[in-house]
């Protein structure tokens, strides 16, 4: 369906309304209980604690020091069972699980080629080298087709991270009515992405981003609507997905809060 690199993705599906992964990749599980909801909504930049939580876990202000968390430093801030009552939780890149740097290839054949810091952000990544990454898949443990989110947190050096922002800006509004495809040498197969449209958000990071659009199966397959917010907190960048054929898809907003305060 697309690329064995890129991570597991949960897609709630209509017809029979049962689950399966928009991307692949091999999984490990927690789990816990209680339902979240929501998003916060506004402009665009916010400010953080300048003594940040991953500012601490590399043991060096990443601000001062340019550089990014490396694997072990990433692992302590990503989401655990118990950080989300209510959502299992499978990490599938970082915490003992491969993390594979080959997928930036396929983010940089992506055609048009102005709209592929959207593409890659709509994977969890961006055009980047990182210095760690990991990524889940958070649903809830009591509404099969509600509340789930997969979470990206990938680490730069500070300029990278605050470059992957910067591109992504500049690139929402040129990407309106783009079609986005893995490749121009492959044009009718793997996941593609259309219409990305930017929604306000503010209140979180040092800076943030978010954006709605459709995620296709080139080639056949359904159309799924996806929203997406981009965080950027010193030098490692979080995302959330979330997709839902049924219903505009929401993030939840516990899963935000949960991430985002391990970070702050």
């Amino acid at each position: 369906m697309m690329n064995a690199s890129a991570f597991g993705r949960r897609v709630v599906a209509a017809a029979g309304a049962v689950s399966v992964l928009a991307l692949t990749g091999a999984c490990g599980a927690d789990s816990g209980d209680d339902a979240g909801g929501g998003e916060k909504s506004a402009t665009a930049e916010s400010a953080s604690p300048a003594n940040s939580a991953s500012q601490r876990a590399s043991g060096s202000p990443a601000s001062e020091a340019g550089k990014g968390l490396d694997q072990k430093g990433l692992d302590r801030l990503a989401l655990a069972v118990h950080d989300v009552p209510g959502y299992t939780v499978d990490t599938v890149t970082g915490k003992g699980n491969a993390v594979d740097h080959d997928v930036l290839t396929t983010y940089r054949a992506v055609t048009p080629a102005p709209c592929r810091p959207v593409y890659a952000a709509a994977q969890l990544g961006s055009l980047h080298d990182f210095t760690a990454q990991v990524s889940q898949d958070v649903v809830s443990a009591s509404d099969d087709l509600g509340q789930h989110a997969s979470v990206g947190l990938t680490s730069y050096a500070l300029a990278d991270a605050r470059t992957v922002m910067a591109e992504l800006r500049a690139a929402l509004p040129k990407c309106g009515t783009a079609k986005m495809r893995p490749s121009a040498a492959h044009p009718d197969t793997g996941l593609g992405y259309s219409g990305p449209q930017s929604r306000p958000v503010s209140g979180y990071g040092d800076e943030a981003l978010a954006f709605d659009a459709t995620q296709v199966i080139v080639g056949g397959g359904p159309s799924i609507p996806v929203t997406v917010l981009v965080v950027r907190q010193d030098s490692t960048i979080a995302t959330f997905l979330s997709l839902n054929p049924l219903q505009p898809p929401t993030i939840p907003q516990d899963v935000v809060d949960a991430q985002l305060k391990k970070l702050a």
